[in-house]
């Protein structure tokens, strides 16, 4: 069975509307070799302290979408400024800055959270 790939641009433009409309500040990826999680992470005195489940995939499913958010950090690390940007057509205001923080654990296990 062949599963459909994710379209990295509708996906992060759907990904970012989604948490800035929920005010959720960081977007969770939790990588290893069988599966990719996404969790949407409010960390807030207003709104409260919450996480939620966004979506679960196969790596390979979700390549371009984690290949398009590496190329955002890689061009920020280049440029040696802290935030990077994504810029997609579908999203309102055309781009999406966010700071980004990764972990490694070993045996291809990480963690990238996205402050945006």
């Amino acid at each position: 069975m062949i599963k459909e790939k994710f379209d990295s641009t509708a996906f992060l433009s759907s990904l970012f509307h989604y948490a800035r409309d929920f005010n959720f500040n960081h977007i969770v990826f939790d990588v290893n070799r069988y599966k990719i999680s996404v969790n949407l992470v409010r960390k807030s005195s207003t709104y409260g302290h919450a996480e939620m489940f966004y979506v679960s995939a196969e790596p390979k499913v979700f390549a371009s979408v984690l290949s398009s958010i590496n190329a955002a950090i890689e061009i920020a690390e280049l440029e040696g400024k802290r935030q990077a940007v994504v810029k997609t057509l579908n999203l309102e205001r055309e781009e999406q800055v966010f700071q980004f923080k990764l972990k490694e654990f070993g045996n291809g296990k990480y963690n990238l959270d996205l402050s945006i």
